[in-house]
């Protein structure tokens, strides 16, 4: 007969709980039994111990009266009425233990009867009057010892009965053990029988099946549509098995149109993501031209987020010089810096050519292509190169140049869409920064002589002002007045005016160093910031300044009264008494006119 699983497995599981309980209830009734067994052993140990406390009892209460009738010390009373107390006592625990017999108890009266007579006996002796050396007395105290030895005779007959039932008790623990001891291994051993059978019957009913399902389940998973399940237990299992042959043989039909959708679906996905990171990338592109005029920093951003895009071995821009015959690396990823100072010449070989057309270009195999003249340092090792320029104010301005290695896939049209839209967004940003420097160069530059003007010479002087106050620094300032310059205005006309301005702003430019700043303060006045500088070389530079614009030929400048055009320079530095730069240019203002007053052509501190 065949059993389906759930019989199998209910009843395993029945059989281990039947022997479970057998075992349970054994152990109970069991538990009990030596329960039972072992109280009522107390109880007779405990009766044996207050028997023998009986005895030690009768001995010691003959000792009070003996030593009273040799000492005569009254005090011996007192010992025996305590002795006595203790000997009432034991034998009210003896007639309240349980599971007295007839025969214990009539004992037991016996007994206390005799000691209750020796008690009388002594309790004579010890109301005696000087009983050292009554004769009386002595006889009284030999009757009571040989009246003690027969309660001790009945003590220890007490003794042996109790001691006989003890070991009566003993015997049949000792045979209730053994009995359990046999009974607790027969039923072990059925119960293991009864182990190794349910294991036999899961084995073969249930985890053999389940175990050959397991192994043609992930046969079939692995892709061997082929394999077929064969178990005959007549019960869910083997119907399972015939349900997984049958998906088997369904999966076969339907596997050549899920491989066909699965490669159509990774192709979409592989195209959406690419496309997904293009934008991405032309959004973090766009993010970081709209957000940064700095050159430098905005075509660093650009290049890496294009390499990762594309995971490009190597990619630099080329901007052209200001006269349209060479191009230059400006940024890059993937070269040294020898390569960084490569120049490429218009209209020669790929990347002249596309400066010259003005179209960007891709190139799948570098070695087939006639205009491809590859650069040492440049083109090393590449297969893959796509050129994408960028205009700026209607003409090309620069290229951008992706490059990967002959190893690796080649360009797509993914790859040349993205490379040209960033360089169309870079073409008109950077545009967008160069109108940016004009404006800013413009907001703070005087037109006519290209120095800074007033109001950048006034917040330079503050920033420097604060932080030669902040750091304890040396700073000085000159101011300069062209000495006589509305006479020469006058006599000449403003045109050769403002080409003296331009020619004075010229030296002062070539005079001073790099770190001092040189403005038009107004009209023909002009202004030099010297930071780190003291008033003793604040002074040497104005007497240099002075000098070069005195030995200069200017135009008509013998038409001045001295016969050479000359300035007067006042000199101030800042000083711990400062309380701010405005100060500092009245002191030098003051300076300059000390200078005029005492003849021009000077410097003055």
């Amino acid at each position: 007969m065949k059993l389906g699983v759930s019989k199998k497995l209910i009843g395993v599981p029945g059989i281990g709980l039947t022997l479970f309980l057998v075992l349970a209830i054994f152990s109970y009734i069991n538990l009990n039994s030596f329960s039972s067994i072992q109280k009522r052993n107390d109880e007779l140990a405990k009766k044996e111990n207050l028997i023998t406390d009986l005895q030690r009892f009768i001995h010691k209460i003959l000792m009070p009266p003996n030593d009273y009738l040799i000492t005569g010390d009254k005090k011996e009373r007192e010992n025996f009425a305590h002795l006595v107390t203790e000997a009432a006592s034991t034998f009210e625990k003896i007639r309240l233990s349980g599971g007295r017999t007839s025969e214990e108890i009539a004992i037991a009266d016996e007994v206390e009867k005799r000691f209750i007579e020796l008690q009388q006996k002594a309790m004579v002796l010890l109301s005696t009057e000087n009983p050292v050396g009554n004769k009386e007395a002595a006889m009284l105290m030999e009757e009571m010892d040989a009246f003690a030895e027969s309660v001790v005779s009945k003590v220890e007959k007490f003794h042996d009965l109790i001691k006989r039932e003890l070991d009566v008790h003993n015997e049949r623990i000792s045979k209730i053990s053994t009995w359990s001891y046999r009974i607790f291994i027969s039923l072990t051993f059925v119960a293991l029988v009864g182990m190794v059978l349910m294991i036999l019957i899961v084995t073969r009913g249930v985890v053999r099946p389940i175990l050959e399902l397991e192994k043609g389940a992930k046969i079939i998973g692995q892709g061997n549509l082929e394999y077929r399940i064969k178990i005959e237990t007549g019960d869910e299992i083997e119907r399972l098995g015939e349900e997984f042959n049958n998906m088997a043989q369904f999966l076969k039909e339907k596997i050549n149109e899920v491989k066909e959708y699965s490669e159509k679906l990774k192709r979409t996905n592989l195209q959406m993501e690419q496309n997904i990171l293009h934008l991405y990338t032309l959004y973090n592109i766009s993010k970081t031209l709209a957000t940064t005029l700095e050159m430098e920093k905005l075509l660093k951003q650009v290049v890496e987020n294009v390499s990762q895009a594309l995971k490009l071995h190597r990619i630099n821009v080329m901007l052209i010089n200001n006269d349209r015959t060479e191009m230059y690396i400006i940024s890059g990823i993937g070269m040294n810096k020898k390569a960084m100072e490569i120049r490429c010449k218009v209209g020669e070989g790929v990347y002249g050519w596309t400066v010259l057309t003005g179209h960007a270009e891709v190139i799948n195999d570098v070695s087939k292509h006639s205009r491809f003249k590859p650069i040492q340092g440049l083109d090393d090792d590449i297969g893959y190169l796509i050129c994408a320029p960028f205009k700026g104010r209607d003409q090309v301005i620069g290229v951008i140049n992706a490059y990967r290695l002959g190893r690796e896939e080649p360009f797509d049209k993914a790859s040349f869409d993205l490379l040209t839209a960033v360089a169309t967004q870079v073409g008109i940003t950077l545009e967008n920064v160069r109108l940016f420097e004009e404006t800013k160069t413009l907001s703070i530059t005087d037109s006519m002589t290209s120095l800074y003007n007033y109001r950048y010479f006034m917040e330079c002087l503050n920033e420097e002002f604060e932080r030669a106050k902040r750091y304890k620094r040396p700073l000085s300032l000159i101011m300069i007045d062209i000495d006589f310059f509305k006479q020469y205005n006058d006599a000449h006309g403003h045109p050769k005016g403002d080409e003296l301005l331009r020619n004075i702003a010229e030296i002062f430019k070539k005079t001073m160093r790099k770190s001092d700043t040189v403005a038009r303060y107004g009209g023909e006045e002009f202004t030099v910031i010297l930071p780190e500088t003291g008033k003793e070389m604040a002074f040497t530079m104005a007497e240099r300044l002075r000098k070069e614009v005195e030995a200069n030929d200017f135009e008509c400048a013998e038409t001045q009264p001295s016969g050479r055009l000359t300035i007067s320079l006042g000199v101030a530095s800042y000083s711990e008494e400062s309380e701010s730069f405005e100060e500092v240019i009245k002191r030098a203002d003051n300076a300059l006119y000390r200078a005029k007053e005492e003849g021009r052509n000077r410097a003055c501190m």
